[in-house]
This record gives structure tokens, sequence and C-alpha cells, in this order.
């Protein structure tokens, strides 16, 4: 991943929502009132056990500041990174790669 200019270990939106929260003395299930999602469903971002949809992103940037464009980049990084290393899609392309390269 290095070549790629990725860090080696992929950084999920969530955990930089959980650290602006910590750093606001905010609780998850006061954050999540005030968006209008559900507690889990927060909880879940935060933990990088769901990725964040456009509209999350947008509610992030109208409580937290931080551009929705932004967090939605790190998302597909992140979702990128993640599938890059799943051995299954590695096997995949790799036959693509050598199916393409006797065209």
């Amino acid at each position: 991943m290095a070549k790629l200019g990725y860090p080696a270990f992929p950084t999920h939106p969530g955990e930089i929502i959980k650290d602006e929260l910590i750093a606001r003395n905010l609780s998850q299930r006061e954050f999540a009132k005030i968006l209008g999602i559900s507690y889990s469903v927060l909880n879940e971002i935060l933990n990088g056990h769901r990725t964040i949809t456009a509209k999350t992103a947008l509610l992030f940037e109208a409580s937290l500041g931080i551009p929705a464009d932004a967090l939605m980049n790190i998302q597909m990084k992140y979702n990128l990174q993640t599938a890059r290393s799943n051995s299954e899609i590695k096997n995949w392309m790799s036959k693509i790669r050598q199916a393409v390269a006797v065209l």
C-alpha cells in the first residue's frame, strides 16, 4: 500500500468522528440523539463496522464541521485498502491480469 501513498493500516472515518466526540466531551448517545440517528448505527460507524453514507457524512459536516467530501474520500480509501488486502479479491485480480496479459 505504501507505493499508492496510503498508510499501512486503513483509517475508517469513524475513528476521526470518535476522536472529535472525545475532544468535545460529547457522548455517543447524546450525539446520536442530536443527529436523529440510533445509537447503534452511530456506534457501528465509530467502531468501523458500518460505512458512512452521503447522508451521515452531511450530518457529521453540519454538526462537527468536518467536510462531508473529506469523510467520503476517507471512506472510499478505507474500502479500497480493505478490498485490496482481501485474499479472494487478490486471487481474482491476479487471474484477470493473467488473462488480459495474453490478449
